[in-house]
């Protein structure tokens, strides 16, 4: 029997749930970290011995038999007093300490490995140029502060974009507010690209899709599901959703998977959008992205999947 770490937050509840219960049914031990727990309520040690073996300690017992770690989310602290100025402090030695076990754990099974999580996570434009470079349709990308540029850009795609951030904003700072949607370019907003002197956006051409996709992938399985799109929606965030099964064809399937190793990434949430002609557009994968709601709604084993990557050599 082997540990199977689960970093996540204490708001977070399905998606831990079900991957440690599948963790259980392959006969080993899940171990679940809320991150944001810590310091002012969860004991973590770190520990080099004098014999050089790395040792973790978990609320006062030792945890020697960590074979892989599913790290979901590291939220910053809570609970913490002081003024803000200690709180930055305390949240960089707390981010440190997450590195430093990323660093006593270097030979367990990570999903995602960290330093490739850490290249991918917000990092838009990198993902597109590989999704271009792997065979992907890819939609034709500007990030500007510049008015005049974004008016060039939307005369030459017939002054139909969208807009969006290029990170996963949120209305609260705490994340736990609605999200910033993406959105089309209204003729309003066309008179007021002024305003984009105070901060960049990022600018696509809209999409004519019939339906979007979201791709739970786990080492080379693809669970999908999918939302039919009406006639000016761009982004399903932005309103309540049914799912329905969804699949992919054999050659986008191929090409994700050169994506995803050229990535470095285990799993990961991907967004494609599918036009009525052509091949599905691949707009960003998310190696944190939620798919929950596909193991939910439509009974996909993503949990059991990930379990069994995270613990394949265990």
């Amino acid at each position: 029997m082997a540990t199977a770490l689960i970093l996540t937050h204490s708001r977070d509840s399905y998606v831990p749930d079900k991957v440690a219960e599948a963790v259980v049914r392959l006969g080993h031990r899940p171990l679940r970290i809320d991150t944001d727990r810590y310091p002012a309520s969860l004991d973590l040690q770190l520990h080099v011995g004098t014999d050089c073996r790395a040792r973790i300690r978990v609320d006062g017992a030792w945890v020697d038999d960590v074979a892989a770690v599913y790290q979901r989310r590291l939220a910053p602290p809570s609970n913490l007093s002081g003024d803000a100025g200690s709180h930055r402090i305390v949240g960089r030695e707390c981010r440190m300490h997450w590195t430093g076990l990323q660093d006593i754990l270097a030979d367990a099974r990570w999903i995602n490995p960290p330093a490739a999580a850490s290249r991918v996570e917000g990092h838009k434009l990198r993902q597109l140029a590989v999704a271009r470079r792997v065979g992907l349709a890819v939609p034709d990308t500007l990030v500007t502060n510049d008015p005049d540029e974004v008016r060039a850009f939307s005369a030459a795609h017939g002054h139909d974009l969208v807009c969006k951030m290029l990170h996963n904003a949120h209305v609260s700072l705490s994340g736990g507010g609605p999200r910033i949607p993406t959105r089309r370019l209204t003729r309003e907003d066309h008179a007021h690209l002024d305003a984009l002197r105070a901060g960049p956006m990022c600018f696509q051409p809209r999409v004519r899709a019939r339906e979007e996709l979201r791709v739970a992938w786990v080492a080379g399985q693809a669970f999908v599901g999918r939302l039919m799109l009406g006639e000016d929606e761009v982004d399903w965030r932005a309103r309540r959703t049914r799912w329905l099964p969804g699949a992919l064809d054999a050659d986008t399937h191929q090409r994700l998977c050169a994506l995803m190793d050229a990535l470095g990434l285990v799993q990961g949430a991907i967004d494609l959008m599918v036009p009525d002609e052509g091949p599905p557009v691949f707009l960003e994968v998310n190696p944190a992205g939620e798919w929950g709601m596909l193991e939910h709604a439509l009974g996909l084993p993503i949990s059991q999947a990930l379990a069994a990557a995270l613990l394949e050599a265990a």
